[in-house]
């Protein structure tokens, strides 16, 4: 409704995620190298977590989209999964098909379809989003499959997004957590980093101006969303209609106490812990790493020094940020 009272080429704030719209923070920057870094590492196993709208998705996306056919490929967004649904779900993706499709022999057929992706060099990558509705069972069976080995070592690579509490449910599952080479938390975005991530999404939807979201507008949109992208989008959205529909130009404030109750919805979507999302930790992230896997974390830690020497005086744009990720991604394979 308000693109061309505004003069925007497209919606800046949809709710669905979308892969040109990513914001590359510093912890998105992390866990996209996270992320990257278990389906080229052998016993690639990691697990990201973050609150409702936190951005998780939308990396997962450009994650895949970067893929492309290098990787074969078994994405899970529907988790609600009873029995040997799991399974099921591996062998519709794969095309593959039992006589008497038991737990036991779509367990030996998969096993067997993923020694072939093996024989031909091409990796085997599960990305499960949503993973904290998986149930003990469907964990169990996870921790099975990424047990499985070929001759140079276990085949499956695993991804894992979900909500916090994910990381307590694979904690009750001593086995899987003994195979998880890393757990990240996404915080929400400090408030530096929500000033970037409107401008960003505002320069992608065509509009370059930086006097329609003020510094004090910014600064009440990063307290009431306590810096989840998601709710930033809700709360920008809302102000820019309540303008529209004022013929405005300008964005109120006193809006937003106007609105809250409508946008935000329901207390599932703000985060458990509030008032924390400023520290330090709102642009590092939390990263629990494998004593064996701490080099992805001097990775990440040495390209941050890159960008900051390439950018000293802000961040990267995403773009940019994303070919210095990729450009180490290159030289790290090549190494090996």
């Amino acid at each position: 409704m308000y693109l061309d009272h505004f003069g925007f080429k497209r919606h800046p704030f949809r709710m669905a995620p979308e892969e040109d719209f990513l914001y590359m923070s510093r912890q998105h920057s992390r866990a996209f190298v996270f992320m990257d870094s278990a389906v080229w590492s052998p016993e690639g196993f990691v697990v990201i977590s973050g609150e409702i709208g936190s951005g998780k998705t939308t990396l997962l996306k450009k994650t895949i989209s970067d893929l492309k056919d290098s990787v074969q490929l078994f994405h899970i967004a529907y988790t609600n999964l009873q029995g040997d649904d799991l399974f099921q779900v591996i062998m519709q993706q794969a095309a593959l098909k039992v006589a008497e499709p038991n737990k036991v022999t779509m367990l030996f057929a998969i096993n067997d379809y993923f020694k072939q992706m093996a024989a031909r060099g091409k990796p085997v990558l599960l990305a499960i989003d949503e993973a904290q509705n998986l149930s003990h069972e469907n964990l169990e069976d996870i921790r099975m499959l990424a047990g499985m080995e070929g001759p140079d070592g276990p085949i499956l690579r695993v991804i894992l997004l979900g909500q916090p509490e994910l990381k307590k449910h694979i904690s009750d599952i001593p086995q899987l957590t003994q195979r998880v080479k890393l757990f990240f938390h996404l915080e929400g975005l400090s408030p530096e980093d929500t000033k970037h991530y409107i401008y960003h999404r505002l320069a992608v939807a065509g509009f370059n101006e930086t006097n329609l979201f003020t510094d004090d507008v910014v600064s009440a949109i990063h307290e009431h969303s306590e810096g989840i992208p998601r709710l930033i989008n809700k709360i920008s959205d809302g102000l820019l209609l309540c303008a529209f529909a004022e013929d405005r130009k300008k964005l109120q404030i006193e809006d937003i106490e106007e609105i809250r109750d409508e946008l935000l919805v329901s207390s599932d979507e703000m985060p458990e812990s509030h008032g924390n999302h400023t520290s330090s930790k709102a642009s590092q992230g939390t990263v629990s790493v494998d004593n064996s896997d701490s080099a992805l974390n001097r990775i990440a830690d040495a390209l941050e020094r890159i960008e900051a020497k390439l950018f000293p005086e802000e961040s990267a744009e995403e773009p940019t940020k994303i070919k210095i990720f990729e450009e180490a991604k290159r030289r790290l394979q090549d190494k090996k």
